[in-house]
């Protein structure tokens, strides 16, 4: 038992100390990570390049993104 969790451990810290060389070393990445810090994560690069295949994704507070206009929908018909 004590063998698996120090296993764990590393584990963890090796993926820890990976998560953070890509963060320092990748340039979009980095901004992200600054964006999400300043609290402003629609500004982040890899947000923005995301938003048209993932258009339902939205930000609390953010209007829903489109890239083609939709027509509105039709009215469901009401039931008594």
């Amino acid at each position: 038992m004590e063998q698996g969790a120090a296993k764990l451990a590393k584990i963890l810290a090796f993926a820890l100390l990976l998560g953070v060389a890509v963060t320092a070393f990748n340039p979009a990445y980095r901004q992200a990570f600054l964006a999400i810090v300043r609290g402003h994560p629609e500004e982040s690069p890899i947000w923005k390049s995301n938003l048209e295949y993932y258009p339902d994704i939205v930000l609390p507070g953010q209007p829903a993104y489109s890239s083609q206009p939709q027509a509105p929908a039709a009215a469901a018909p009401e039931h008594p």
